[in-house]
């Protein structure tokens, strides 16, 4: 039977989709703004209309490559990556304390899409090594503390911390061993604790998020530390079941740089909880369609790269709107696709462009994996995790 080469759909307008809610977001948030500071109320929607084609050109390229292809080049990339991180920190612009872009890009977009390439190589190619913790498992995430490192440095703390996470969930899917994970967690959290302990910003958003977690807001500064939080939650309890209509946001007047960080506040006000909950939706569908993606791949790289690529938008996706919510402290992560940035856009744009044409290459090749099939990839038996044959070699 003639087989059709189709790739899927579906994932093309959901990030359409999300891509025409952060534009029609970035304006409403952006207009006074923008008519304040250049005399015009479409400045950040025209920047963003522009990044958004270039977003096109990126998805296109990753549609029309081989995804099989980047392997050769992933230790390169995350070099490349690595190498423009140290750059920034060098010759980068500051922006309120913190550097974090170099030539009009910001090269930590781009090393998390080099990490995620980079990982899903190294775990497929390295399968019979990842039971030994210490030659085997650590080695491989050298590359990736110097990624986290570097973007301390910047500093950038919210950034560092979803990328370890998201190496984390990497790791877990290409087949390392649960305790290690665990035992790496475990190194991790001392340090974690002590930057809220010791790093000024960061005890003060910890302390801003414990008195705002029951959202009593008892106790807050409303008007020092905890003025950006509070106005997020105004806007989001403004909004109502249905909100006061695209365009009828009042709290961009009073939320810093509204367009950014906090668009899905914006978001939630003007569309309300129905559209609140849409957005989300639409991350959640998302993920279901890069996971389905990673499952009918046709390698164990493949499988592991699709699922990273997914972890990467939807993991930074639910941590900015936890953030709007209150639900953790403040982070400073973009919303993928919705806020304000052309690095951030381009590069989930890419990363999507990569997903479509896996999605078109295992309806291509006619696969659809069987229980058993995709039990053996992931080094799993059908019962469960933890016996596959390199678990015996190990």
């Amino acid at each position: 039977m003639r087989q059709v080469v189709r790739c899927d759909r579906a994932l093309i307008w959901t990030t359409l989709l999300l891509v025409l809610v952060g534009l029609v977001t970035i304006y409403t948030a952006s207009a006074d703004i923008a008519a304040r500071q250049f005399g015009g109320s479409q400045v950040f929607l025209k920047r963003t209309a522009w990044r958004a084609t270039l977003g096109l050109v990126a998805m296109a390229f990753g549609y029309l490559i081989d995804y099989r292809s980047y392997r050769k080049h992933a230790k390169r990339a995350i070099l490349v990556a690595i190498g423009l991180l140290i750059l920034t920190l060098i010759f980068g612009e500051d922006n309120r304390g913190m550097r974090a872009s170099f030539m009009m890009i910001q090269p930590g977009e781009i090393a998390k899409l080099a990490l995620v390439v980079y990982l899903a190589d190294v775990l497929a190619r390295r399968q019979d090594e990842l039971g030994d913790l210490r030659r085997g498992l650590l080695p491989r995430l050298g590359l990736v503390g110097a990624v986290v490192l570097l973007i301390l440095f910047q500093p950038d703390f919210g950034n560092a911390l979803a990328v370890v996470m998201l190496s984390f969930v990497m790791l877990f899917l290409g087949g390392a061993r649960l305790h290690h994970i665990a035992g790496l967690a475990a190194i991790a959290a001392p340090a974690a604790w002590l930057a809220v302990q010791k790093v000024p910003h960061i005890a003060e958003r910890w302390a801003v998020w414990r008195a705002a977690y029951d959202l009593s807001l008892e106790g807050l500064d409303t008007r020092g530390a905890a003025y950006q939080i509070y106005q997020s939650l105004v806007a989001l309890g403004s909004g109502g079941l249905v909100g006061r209509g695209i365009g009828g946001s009042l709290q961009r007047s009073f939320i810093p740089d509204p367009y950014t960080d906090f668009a899905f506040s914006i978001w939630g006000e003007e569309l309300g909880f129905l559209g609140a909950i849409g957005l989300v939706a639409l991350f959640a569908f998302l993920m279901v369609r890069g996971l389905r993606i990673a499952m009918r791949a046709n390698d164990l790289y493949g499988t592991i790269l699709a699922a990273g690529l997914t972890a990467m938008v939807t993991t930074y996706a639910f941590i900015n709107i936890a953030v709007a919510t209150a639900t953790i402290p403040t982070t400073g992560l973009p919303l993928p696709f919705v806020s304000y940035g052309g690095s951030s856009l381009i590069v989930n744009m890419g990363a999507m462009g990569i997903l479509l044409n896996m999605s078109k290459r295992a309806v291509l090749d006619g696969t659809k994996s069987s229980p058993e099939e995709l039990a053996r990839r992931w080094g799993r038996t059908p019962g469960g995790r933890g016996s596959g044959s390199r678990r015996k070699r190990s």
